[in-house]
Parts: C-alpha cells; structure tokens; sequence
C-alpha cells in the first residue's frame, strides 16, 4: 500500500528484488502520525517479524524518554545519584546525559566480556560499575555497541524498578498495540523471520575489495564486542535465547510497522492512545550531544541521548531535527519532526559493512522528495 503521492516510493521499493533476488524487507512510512507506505517483499509479510540489531536502541531511548518525561530521571544528574555502586574508579562526576551519549569511555571491560553476560545483566552491569574508563569521560566519545543497553537497562530499574523491557511493553507498547518486542513470546514465533548473514560470495567479494574491513583489531574496538566470530555474533540475535531475553542494545525483535509506530508515539496518539511524550523532551533527547570523529574507530558520528542524528556522509537520513537508529542488519527507524516523518525499514540479509541499508536512505531520501 502506498498513498498515491508517494507512488516514486513504492515503485522504487518494488524494483529492488529486480535488482537483488534475495532482497526481502519491509518498509513504513506515516506522514503527521498517518500511515501513507506500508510495503513488504520476499519472506516478509507486512506483519513479519525481524531481529533489527541496534534498531533496538530507539527502543530502549524511547523507555529513557518517558521517565525524563516523568521527572524520574534527570540527564544532568549524576549516575552515581541513581546508582551508587557506579561512581567506583573515578566515575562518580558523570552525568547521565554523558552516560546515554557514549561518552563515558565503557564501551567494555577488561578482559572482555560474553554473550551471555549481556543476556543475564546482572554480572556485566556490575563490572561496568567497577570499570575505570577507556578515556576521561566527556573528552571524546566512541559508540557503545552494547554495553549502552546495559548502562541504561540498569539505571532504568534503580529509578523504576522494572526492567526497561517492561517499561516499554507495559507502557509504551503494550496499550498502543505497537509490533515491537523487547522480549517476544512463544506466541509470536510463528511471524519471525530470521535474520541472514551475507551469502559466502557477498563476503568473499567484500572483503577482497576491502582487506581487513571485518576486523577489529585494536584493543579499544576489539574490547567493545562479545569475544567471538564476528559474523556468528551477528546471527546470535536468531537464537531463541535472545529473542527471550532480548538485550536492550540488540535484542528487540520488530516489524517495520511497529518501528513506524514507536517513533510516531512520540509526537501523536497511536491506536487511540495519546502521545507519549512532550516536544520539550524530544528536544531534550534529540538535540546533538556529540559530534566528529570516534575515539577507537575513527568513524564519524553524531548522538543525541542514545539516539542517533544524522550525519553526512554516513548517516543522512533526515533533516537537522531527525532522530533515531539503525541496525548492523541493515535496518532503520526514525523520527523527523521538521517533516512529521515516521520511518520504519527492516532487511533480512545483512547488507556489507553492516548498519543502515543504503536502500533505506535512498526510500527516506524519496519521501521527503515527495512531500516536497
């Protein structure tokens, strides 16, 4: 389905299995809280499920929100102030806004950490608090793949007391009927599509065009992962521990429509129920936190409180009011408030480097074409 002035968009959409026999995905679009694209091809039905990797932290920035929002939590606070144990090793003057915009110089630990501390919380969030930062918090930035989840998991449950996986679903997702899972039931194993890794010719090609792309090889980035296969890490998120447990940072499991509707919830009533936060908070976690080039990767970046904002050239995907995340499979989900743009995008094949699918920028690119 696709309004009629946005038939560029689904046209555009329908030639990539032309293009790509094995592009399967899903995309959404509402204009001013109003569903105008609703599309899906190759396994994807419109309501198919998908691990969208760190999709899930516009989940997670979304709980964060609402309890900004409340007046639980205040981002120039200390973290210390809400989690005491977190001041060890010279990290008492961090702030949370610091904290949440990958500042705080813990995108690891030493020695490394697993899968399954990230899955269990408890013992990785511990070692967090006794970490002595990689960097003088504040002095540079670095994304924190997945220890960013676990950061803000834990101060979620000292200001509320849940969970943020039961923030989202008892008060978020739950009374708007919003497809996104942080933590999906037995029940909805039947709509899940895995994710795929790139085929072994897709890689093979990739990485004789760009030796040592996959590596991560100093200590600082090589630190910020699970020890493991890069390639097996990133087909870990079909595992049914995962999709159990799902970790705030990667774990959620969603639909492009749901995606569509998390970040439309933020600026209107979705399925009768109002919005969900204020626009002095949107601009609160929205607005630009950091900005350049990342300490360890060297790749540039832009974040707001957890969420990502966009940056050229790797990340134009809206106006300089857009906020939202992508996902090493090569999803997308934002809001665009300059454009009233909500956006959702899953892909099931993993696109080489990993992150946000360039099909994806270019079908965001073509919405605001067509609003114009």
């Amino acid at each position: 389905m696709a309004a009629p002035s946005f038939d560029l968009v689904q046209k555009t959409f329908a030639a990539y299995p032309d293009a790509d026999p094995t592009f399967s995905a899903q995309l959404c679009v509402q204009i001013s809280g109003e569903p105008v694209v609703d599309l899906a091809c190759g396994a994807m039905e419109p309501d198919s499920l998908l691990p969208v990797y760190s999709s899930s932290k516009g989940a997670t920035a979304v709980v964060v929100s609402l309890l900004v929002d409340r007046g639980q939590l205040d981002l120039d606070e200390r973290v210390a102030s809400y989690w005491p144990e977190f001041a060890q090793r010279g990290k008492g003057v961090i702030t949370v806004r610091q904290l949440l915009s990958h500042q705080a110089g813990l995108p690891g630990v030493d020695g490394g950490y697993s899968w399954e501390e990230v899955i269990t919380h408890d013992a990785l969030a511990k070692r967090l608090a006794a970490q002595r930062p990689f960097w003088q918090p504040g002095q540079a930035f670095m994304y924190h793949a997945l220890t960013i989840g676990t950061l803000a998991d834990e101060l979620v449950r000292r200001i509320d007391g849940r969970r943020a996986s039961d923030v989202l679903r008892a008060d978020v997702t739950g009374p708007r009927g919003i497809d996104v899972w942080m933590g999906t039931p037995e029940s909805e194993d039947h709509r899940i599509v895995p994710a795929l890794p790139p085929t072994g010719d897709e890689l093979t090609a990739f990485l004789l065009e760009n030796p040592g792309a996959l590596d991560a090889t100093d200590p600082l980035t090589s630190t910020a992962l699970p020890r493991g296969n890069l390639i097996e890490m990133l087909v870990r998120v079909n595992d049914v521990d995962m999709r159990r447990t799902a970790p705030p940072a990667a774990g959620v499991l969603a639909s492009a429509r749901g995606l569509a509707d998390l970040y439309a919830s933020l600026r209107h009533e979705v399925n009768g129920q109002p919005r969900l936060v204020s626009d002095e908070t949107i601009a609160q976690m929205s607005q630009v936190q950091v900005a350049g080039t990342e300490v360890g990767t060297g790749l540039t970046a832009r974040f707001g409180v957890i969420f990502q904002a966009p940056c050229a050239p790797r990340w134009p995907f809206g106006s300089v009011r857009a906020f939202g995340h992508d996902g090493a499979g090569g999803s997308l989900a934002f809001c665009d408030p300059t454009y009233d743009i909500s956006f959702g995008y899953t892909v099931q094949r993993l696109p080489l480097p990993g992150g946000m699918d360039v099909r994806a920028l270019e079908l965001a690119a073509l919405v605001r074409q067509c609003l114009s």
